[in-house]
């Protein structure tokens, strides 16, 4: 069945739908939905995924889902037992990850469209806090952490380290990166398969350069494969997503004394945003590094050029100083 059938099953009955009679098999099939007609990126599925099983194992256990059923207090009560037990933030993910499941049951007609409306929304002030990010001396300090002879694999991780200080690139597009899509000639890196679905050409530096070639000739294991990093361990096979490029990240945080925090690999990228802004790049410009599809994205940075905002702040009401 293709896609546009499947979204068009609710308005033409006659396209007969197979039914769902496990909650393995409706994880399987919402994952496939996410991203075949949503075109989420796999860790965004993966994360949407794990609340909704949190939500079937709390509401219908090891009994098959019997969507008939479903109310919305039992979603909200669901959703006060997961925000009881964070200690962190109230985030708004299990509550987005449901309104994909509802959406999803109504599109194989499970549930009555417009479920997903009665969820409760967490108020956000969009730009209300800053990013975290690190220091230029962070960087510097975590790129010869990282490359340590007393830890594993130095060279593999000291290039993507480097790859992602230098480019800004995503953990997901490090992890992914080919043989095919360093073009050493040129110096440029052909990034495919973004999170956005738009290829983009990042250059490629000279440190990055050395960093990848001291890894292909000297550490990276003989292998068939055309992904350029790979595990240690024998079969010694790609990774199979980014969590892995976060965790190297994120030892390196530790050893260079740097409070690790979750989304390591994006304090990088926070970094490399960053320092393009106090340099005069535009949010064009940024935006285009790092595979941005809007500007709204980018502007989040504007935040973190204190020493430019303190120039154009209005004097606090009150204040003779």
């Amino acid at each position: 069945m293709t896609h546009p059938e499947l979204l068009r099953g609710k308005e033409y009955p006659e396209a007969r739908l197979p039914s769902i009679t496990t909650a393995a098999q409706f994880l399987s099939e919402f994952d496939s939905y996410l991203g075949a007609v949503r075109g989420l990126a796999q860790g965004t599925r993966r994360k949407y995924g794990r609340f909704v099983q949190l939500f079937l194992d709390e509401w219908c256990g090891d009994s098959p889902p019997n969507w008939q059923d479903l109310s919305t207090e039992h979603l909200r009560t669901y959703l006060r037992h997961e925000f009881s037990i964070r200690k962190r933030r109230p985030s708004n993910s299990p509550i987005v990850a449901l309104r994909a499941m509802l959406r999803f049951l109504a599109v194989r007609g499970l549930t009555q469209p417009g479920l997903e409306e009665t969820l409760p929304r967490i108020r956000r002030w969009r730009h209300a806090t800053l990013p975290p990010r690190l220091s230029c001396a962070d960087v510097d300090r975590l790129i010869k952490c990282v490359g340590d002879a007393a830890t594993f694999q130095p060279l593999r991780n000291t290039a993507i380290v480097l790859l992602l200080a230098r480019t800004g690139m995503r953990a997901a597009e490090v992890a992914r990166l080919s043989l095919d899509d360093v073009d050493w000639a040129c110096g440029v890196i052909h990034i495919r398969e973004t999170k956005t679905r738009r290829d983009r050409d990042l250059p490629l530096s000279r440190d990055v350069g050395r960093a990848l070639l001291a890894y292909l000739k000297r550490e990276r294991p003989p292998s068939s494969y055309r992904t350029i990093f790979l595990q240690a361990i024998p079969p010694s096979q790609p990774f199979t997503d980014s969590s892995a490029i976060s965790k190297i990240v994120r030892r390196a945080l530790i050893r260079a004394d740097i409070a690790p925090a979750r989304g390591s690999t994006h304090l990088i990228r926070h970094a490399v945003a960053t320092t393009m802004l106090t340099r005069g790049s535009s949010f064009k410009n940024i935006a285009d590094v790092l595979g941005h599809r809007s500007l709204q994205s980018t502007a989040i940075y504007a935040k973190l050029d204190l020493s430019s905002l303190s120039r154009i702040a209005m004097p606090w009401p009150g204040d003779r100083s």
